[in-house]
């Protein structure tokens, strides 16, 4: 049985270079890494160093550390069979191992197993890979107009952790004025001005000006790739605000995904699995095998930038968050996950909008097609909307800092279409932001956001870290 044939040639010299100690592995552990080596081609270069990373740590073990490390789950896999399992390829011998600890009753004792590893391992790989890591990292949420603000529950749960900081919107209450003005240091000259590109005041986009965004200056500084800044939004707001652009460059300055833009690929994604239920499957692991094997792209223009990693990540979201077809909140917020641990981007900013009510359950099934007479027309649920995006802007701060890249170095930015305040929780909970003297204008917000990561806009930084 050589498992590490069918490896893409970057992952196979990745196993030849540490094997005599891969060749140790408990089987279970082994075939869970295999597994996931088998997506080498896909995953974001954060991913592929961890696994540099992880390799390298486990091999440096002496036979004492190993066994401190491996040697429960050896003897957890002797007493529960585990290791009679063979197959020739990492994605059947996953599935029959997975599929013995089920039928064995063993799954749960199996996770506590490997669970207690990582206790052990993963402070050492994170130290190998980030203890010298000091680049600053900014993460903006905002909340789309139309939700339903309830002023004095704004960021509660944040609250004590950041210093509100009132704001000065001068005409940018509405929502592409807000993006531009924040994102580029440059006030919207208002409908009676006739923007650069001779477009009229009615038809312009958020970016009328063509004012050089904080997405552009980044990437035009070198140091920023379109997957180190992502944008993740309900609407497409921030996307024609990138397109828009100052028109300097042509290339990609961001990944980024829009809920809205995406429905017709996720309508493709919704029907080629119920196809495919149709045609009858044995079970989850079956379906969860062929999606796998699932090649649905969005038509050009949807997205900011695409590649095989960017296509396969939206086709996870997709298909492994809950309720992120349906929901343009809950597949923000879970893209943002992903992409925090995925990805590690930079740069995130995160645009959650307003979510139609929820329909009974019967009309909300996946994969499934009901008569035109069953349909319930959508209806948009602005407070409804609020108490979601509360909830899951606390997830988005709450799952970035439990990445270490993000810990300590992170500065965060909450705002609101038309709210005359904002959020800011700074890298040291333990140390509060200082406090604004008076509202502050947005240009300075982005003047701050782009100071923070080195750069600059127009506009003079209000806080100074």
């Amino acid at each position: 049985m050589n498992l590490y044939q069918g490896l893409s040639p970057e992952a196979k010299q990745l196993v030849d270079q540490y094997l005599g100690m891969v060749d140790r592995l408990p089987r279970t552990f082994l075939g869970n890494t295999l597994t996931e080596l088998e997506k080498w081609p896909i995953l974001f270069e954060p991913e592929k160093a961890y696994f540099r990373a992880l390799l390298a740590q486990l091999a440096e073990l002496d036979d004492t550390q190993f066994q401190d490390t491996f040697g429960s789950l050896k003897a957890f896999e002797r007493r529960t069979g585990c290791d009679r399992v063979a197959a020739n390829d990492p994605d059947t011998f996953q599935k029959r191992l997975l599929d013995h600890l089920y039928r064995s009753g063993q799954y749960v004792p199996w996770r506590r197993e490997i669970d207690a590893i990582f206790q052990k391992v993963q402070p050492l790989v994170e130290a190998r890979l980030y203890a010298t890591e000091h680049k600053p990292r900014l993460v903006v949420i905002l909340y789309e107009e139309g939700i339903a603000l309830e002023k004095d529950k704004l960021w509660q749960r944040l609250h004590s952790m950041g210093t509100r900081v009132p704001l000065n919107l001068d005409g940018a209450e509405n929502r592409d004025a807000f993006v531009q003005t924040l994102f580029t240091g440059v006030r919207d000259p208002g409908s009676g001005v006739r923007p650069n590109n001779g477009a009229s005041p009615e038809t312009r986009g958020p970016n009328p000006q063509g004012s050089a965004t904080l997405f552009e200056v980044l990437r035009d500084s070198g140091g920023f790739s379109p997957t180190d800044i992502w944008i993740l939004e309900a609407g497409d707001s921030l996307h024609r605000l990138c397109e828009a652009g100052s028109g300097r460059t042509p290339s990609p300055c961001a990944t980024g995904l829009s809920y809205e833009r995406l429905q017709s690929y996720r309508q493709q994604l919704s029907e080629a699995i119920y196809n495919k239920v149709l045609t009858g499957v044995r079970g989850p692991l079956e379906l969860a095998a062929w999606i796998k094997t699932l090649q649905v792209t969005p038509r050009e223009g949807t997205t900011l930038y695409l590649d095989d990693r960017v296509l396969a990540f939206t086709r996870d979201v997709f298909l492994a968050g809950a309720g992120t077809l349906i929901i343009n909140n809950t597949f923000v917020e879970w893209a943002a996950v992903q992409a925090l641990k995925r990805a590690q981007p930079r740069v995130l900013v995160v645009r959650f909008g307003v979510r139609d009510k929820m329909k009974p359950f019967s009309s909300l099934l996946l994969f499934s097609k009901p008569r035109p007479t069953d349909q319930i027309p959508n209806l948009q649920d602005p407070l409804g909307s609020f108490v979601d995006v509360e909830l899951l802007s606390y997830y988005v701060w709450l799952n970035a800092e439990e990445v270490a890249p993000y810990r300590g170095k992170t500065l965060y930015v909450l705002l609101a279409d038309g709210a005359d305040q904002m959020l800011v929780v700074g890298p040291d909970r333990r140390k509060p932001v200082a406090k604004v003297e008076g509202p502050a204008a947005l240009t300075d917000v982005g003047a701050t956001m782009a100071h923070w990561l080195g750069a600059k806009l127009p506009g003079q930084p209000i806080l100074d870290f």
